[in-house]
């Protein structure tokens, strides 16, 4: 109070830059992991597999893991071949996909409340098989791990073997990137770089596409000799279905059904007998068809998406947010996604980045109406501009509290840290308006030290409380509460940075804006 300016300016300057720094060397995702109570593996073997071969294959995979079971803490392990959900959280229903859920022990008690509250105080406590020490993150990664060991991927030429974690909120996978082109072979050569080079990142848990491939298309042109004979193509496709496709001929009765009378070729199947089946001239005489045609053989699609009447093609990937971020994972992938549009691709980017974009707007706005309706709220209560804003400048000099918070608790920013960060707008007001109402009355700087004093109590005993009551969803979370903590480091962190405000920066910046002086 003695050095008021000097303090105040310092203050202004350090607060920002602090802010401002804490805020760029934090990082960013949608919503904070949990430990689950299971854990996927997503497996997609090739496309000629059967469904018989599908399932022994995934019965040998859940063996060997059986086998392990005590060093990933397995419960029980559920396998169907026929069905899988991808990386993207795309339900497939294909012969040769299949798909693991392994459940997991209950996780043993591993803090102060969980040993000596929750289970007196929960109706549903079940302290049978409470053997697990680990958590699932770590459990998905040494199954990963164990996995890549044994090298499945080769042993059962697998296309795909991923273990997936469950997620919460609307994002399915942390990584979509969508590529749209009329020219399937640049399509699959652009998923075919970008996820190679997305793998190298370190911190991608999981990637797959969506190129789903059915059986190998024999693509038939007549060549120049061909033309020269007065064969087209419509001569030909027209030839070949009388040749190859089942034909219904008629209908007959037995004792009890009708029946249909078909005719199909017994060498339908036959690959070196359809290239040298004799096709019939216009002068009588036959020739053989890979004489006169040219044979091309390409991928088929089983499966295409659509979004927004475009042809799109997708990748998608999870991150380890304690090594990189979604966000951070698509700068360091920048160059390559610049040479695919080079190419002719247009990108789309979804997942968390669609997400960010879309939470961006609605914080924006959702910020900017909390803020006007606390200065209505202000001003109809102080009936002054000038105190109004003393007031509500605390609220951006807090955001410091929400940073430094999850900096000493070692979290990502998420989205609940950011409605945790919009609620402490109103929080912090409270006690900084049980300061004001005191303030008004000073009328020299002695009153201002009388005051100030007699609202330290209350202002302290309001923030202890407060902490008190979040303490335990700040320091001992579990389970999918988890989700809740950073809501609660914001306010808990953020008020107590904004009890520091309200009982110092708020007194100085009341005296100087009132040009208060001593009695003497």
């Amino acid at each position: 109070m003695n050095w008021k300016k000097t303090f105040l300016t310092i203050f202004i300057i350090l607060v920002p830059i602090a802010t401002y720094t804490a805020a760029k060397t934090s990082k960013f995702q949608m919503f904070p992991k949990f430990d689950a109570t299971d854990v996927k593996i997503s497996i997609k073997a090739n496309e000629n597999t059967k469904l018989e071969d599908a399932f022994k294959i995934v019965q040998s995979i859940e063996a060997d893991m059986m086998n392990k079971k005590d060093d990933f803490f397995i419960r029980s392990i559920d396998s169907v071949a026929g069905y899988r959900r991808d990386t993207g959280g795309n339900t497939e229903r294909y012969p040769y996909v299949m798909y693991m859920t392994v459940e997991l022990q209950k996780l043993k008690a591993a803090n102060f409340l969980d040993k000596y509250v929750t289970p007196y105080l929960s109706f549903y406590y079940d302290n049978e098989g409470r053997t697990r020490t680990e958590k699932s993150i770590k459990i998905a990664s040494k199954i990963k791990k164990f996995l890549e060991k044994k090298n499945y991927k080769d042993k059962f030429q697998l296309a795909e073997i991923t273990v997936l974690e469950k997620k919460v909120g609307p994002v399915k996978a942390d990584i979509k990137i969508g590529l749209v082109s009329n020219d399937n072979e640049k399509i699959i050569s652009g998923i075919r770089l970008i996820q190679k080079e997305l793998e190298k990142i370190e911190g991608i848990k999981s990637s797959s596409n969506s190129l789903k491939f059915g059986i190998d298309e024999i693509k038939l042109k007549v060549n120049s000799y061909g033309e020269q004979l007065g064969i087209d193509e419509s001569f030909i496709g027209t030839y070949l279905s009388n040749m190859y496709l089942s034909k219904k001929k008629g209908v007959t009765f037995d004792a009890t059904d009708m029946l249909d009378i078909k005719i199909e070729s017994i060498n339908k199947d036959d690959f070196e007998t359809f290239k040298n089946l004799e096709i019939p001239l216009k002068d009588g005489t036959f020739i053989a068809l890979n004489q006169v045609v040219d044979f091309k053989v390409i991928k088929g699609f089983e499966q295409l998406i659509k979004d927004n009447a475009e042809k799109n093609f997708y990748i998608f990937a999870n991150v380890n947010p304690d090594i990189v971020t979604a966000s951070e994972a698509l700068e360091k992938l920048q160059p390559t996604l610049d040479k695919v549009k080079k190419s002719g691709i247009k990108l789309i980017f979804k997942g968390e980045a669609e997400k960010q974009k879309n939470l961006r707007n609605d914080m924006m706005l959702a910020s900017a109406l909390a803020i006007i309706l606390i200065m209505l709220s202000m001003l109809y209560l102080f009936n002054s501009f000038r105190e109004t804003f003393i007031l509500m400048s605390v609220i951006p000099f807090s955001i410091l509290g929400v940073l430094i918070g999850h900096k000493i608790m070692g979290l990502n920013l998420s989205m609940p840290s950011l409605i945790g960060a919009l609620g402490l707008a109103g929080v912090v007001i409270n006690d900084g308006i049980i300061m004001m109402t005191y303030l008004k009355k000073a009328k020299t700087l002695d009153d201002v030290f009388m005051r100030a004093t007699k609202r330290f109590r209350p202002i302290v005993l309001t923030t202890i409380t407060t902490l008190i009551g979040m303490s335990s969803l700040i320091f001992f979370p579990t389970g999918q509460a988890v989700i809740f903590q950073p809501i609660a480091i914001g306010l808990g962190f953020g008020l107590l940075w904004g009890t520091i405000l309200n009982l110092i920066y708020l007194p100085v910046l009341y005296s100087i804006s009132h040009k208060l002086k001593g009695n003497n």
